[in-house]
């Protein structure tokens, strides 16, 4: 049951996330700034809303103190699962609901511009994937923790992007929220949005969770490697 619920996460997790870049891209119906603009206030009042929507319950569920108590409801080898289940039906609520602001913020014409922030985006999902793969993909989606009883946390280890910043999955994440030669009120709301809740979520809660957890290794380690900006 527990693979079973795991895999259906992964799947709507994948898919919303998939349907985020198509968003971000502007590509298909669901783009950032496709649909029938409304009121600007409105507008704003409704995205905003739909950014904390996912924001809120995705940070939360992911503190310590929250699964200490979230496993006794569900157990350990479905608690991953849920997660990636909860993280991309708000996901998708996001895409689905978003009210579109298409005051133009800059665009640039030139060919070469344009390519070079496509390939800037590309780089930044990129980075993300890397950073996934670099710790333990299996883990990360939850499929170790489903199908054995004993999962164990990744051992504490520096290596492919984790070697030029703590949170590299943020490092790509934002370099993407960024990357577009066609820059509107809608997209930068959610850019803004989504990079403060990235700031605040690993800066103020999981640094302080790791702390916690990893003492002096991780204490030495964010002394030698910045948390979000390489170098």
């Amino acid at each position: 049951m527990a693979l079973l619920l795991t895999l259906i996460g992964v799947l709507v997790a994948l898919a919303a996330q998939g349907a985020l870049v198509l968003f971000l891209l502007n590509l298909g119906p669901l783009g950032i700034d496709h649909g029938e603009p409304i009121n600007v206030v409105a507008a704003l009042a409704i995205n905003i809303s739909l950014l904390l929507f996912f924001g809120a319950p995705h940070s939360l569920m992911a503190r310590p103190r929250f699964k200490q108590w979230w496993t006794q409801l569900v157990s350990h080898k479905a608690e991953r699962g849920v997660y990636m289940l909860m993280s991309g039906l708000t996901l998708a609520t996001v895409v689905h609901f978003w009210s579109p602001l298409p005051q133009d913020i800059w665009s640039f014409s030139s060919e070469l511009v344009r390519w070079a922030l496509f390939a800037s985006f590309g780089l930044g999902l990129g980075i993300v994937f890397w950073a996934i793969f670099a710790v333990d993909f299996f883990h990360f989606h939850g499929f170790r923790q489903a199908t054995t009883d004993n999962a164990v946390e990744p051992p504490f280890t520096v290596r492919g992007p984790y070697r030029f910043a703590r949170h590299p999955i943020q490092t790509g994440l934002i370099i993407a929220l960024w990357s577009t030669p066609d820059m509107t009120l809608g997209h930068l709301l959610f850019a803004a949005g989504m990079t403060a809740y990235s700031l605040i979520a690993t800066l103020m809660l999981e640094e302080r969770d790791l702390h916690k957890a990893l003492g002096d290794d991780y204490q030495a380690y964010a002394r030698r490697v910045p948390a979000i900006v390489p170098g």
